[in-house]
């Protein structure tokens, strides 16, 4: 099977050849089920940006709108009222090579953090956890700006898919819609949805795609695991609270690199985390 690589920007190599790409968490959204991922104050988000840069963050990723079911739903200007400010803040503090990543779903969105983000001369890339299904027009503008974009496996709602036969289908769709439409291939990544988004998603399910993650190389793209602190965490080793599921999320982290992940998205870019990968690189890379 080939090689997977890619190169963002010309300034990022993520694949194969490379280390895992850690992406640090800047939550915006109060009703973020982990509290303390959320960054409310220009303060708080300055620091944890630069705490995150320093300790190997390569992407930044922003979101201002919850996506769990059970969230509060917000509009669109609410969202964008909540980013750009954090994001003004973010391009401000972060070195030319940061990679920023907006979390949305919506053109509007894109659009303008595009704006902002190249008035100051930095990159961006959108990371839509609806594959490209909640807003039409996403499509065309990913096109139109040649922006890369991280597709989230979903058929009907986020993160509706159960199966890595269904991740795969469904994955697979978006990707060959934006091949037809002359859209860069090497700008996709793809991330297969893990987390408890609706009522029939049991933890097991979760706990057999970590375990089956190697079999998206079929798509030959790169793969972005988002597991820091989920639900499927708590359920497996009975702890409620998000905060003091670290350990698990640290160990699914390392079996998930292992399979093959290339892209780790987490709360905790910390010297734990990247020694928990690194090891997990070596080994895979071992055999």
């Amino acid at each position: 099977m080939n090689s997977i690589n890619i190169n963002l920007h010309n300034i990022l190599e993520i694949g194969d050849n490379n280390p895992p790409t850690i992406m640090g968490v800047l939550n915006l959204s109060p009703e973020s089920f982990y509290k303390g991922s959320v960054y409310e104050n220009e303060d708080a988000l300055k620091e944890a940006t630069n705490q995150m840069v320093k300790n190997g963050a390569k992407i930044l990723d922003l979101g201002a709108r919850s996506t769990a079911p059970w969230s509060k739903k917000i509009s669109i200007k609410e969202e964008l009222d909540r980013i750009l400010p954090a994001m003004d803040i973010v391009c401000k503090n972060i070195p030319k090579d940061i990679i920023l990543s907006v979390d949305t779903q919506y053109t509007e969105i894109a659009q303008q953090t595009f704006d902002l983000a190249k008035k100051y001369k930095k990159h961006i890339i959108i990371n839509d956890v609806s594959c490209l299904k909640t807003d039409a027009s996403l499509k065309s503008f990913l096109i139109d700006n040649n922006i890369p974009v991280i597709i989230m496996a979903s058929k009907k709602v986020p993160g509706d898919l159960c199966t890595l036969s269904e991740i795969i289908i469904e994955l697979e769709k978006t990707i060959s819609d934006l091949k037809k439409q002359g859209y860069n291939k090497n700008n996709i990544i793809i991330d297969p949805g893990i987390g408890h988004w609706i009522e029939k998603k049991t933890h097991i399910y979760d706990l057999k795609i970590i375990g089956n993650l190697d079999k998206l190389r079929v798509l030959n793209k790169p793969v972005l695991v988002a597991i820091s602190r989920k639900s499927f965490i708590g359920t497996t080793l009975n702890i409620p609270e998000p905060e003091n599921r670290l350990n698990g999320t640290l160990a699914a982290t390392a079996i998930a690199v292992f399979k093959g992940a290339h892209i780790v998205r987490t709360h905790d870019v910390d010297q734990q985390l990247l020694e928990i990968v690194k090891m997990a690189e070596e080994i895979k890379k071992s055999i």
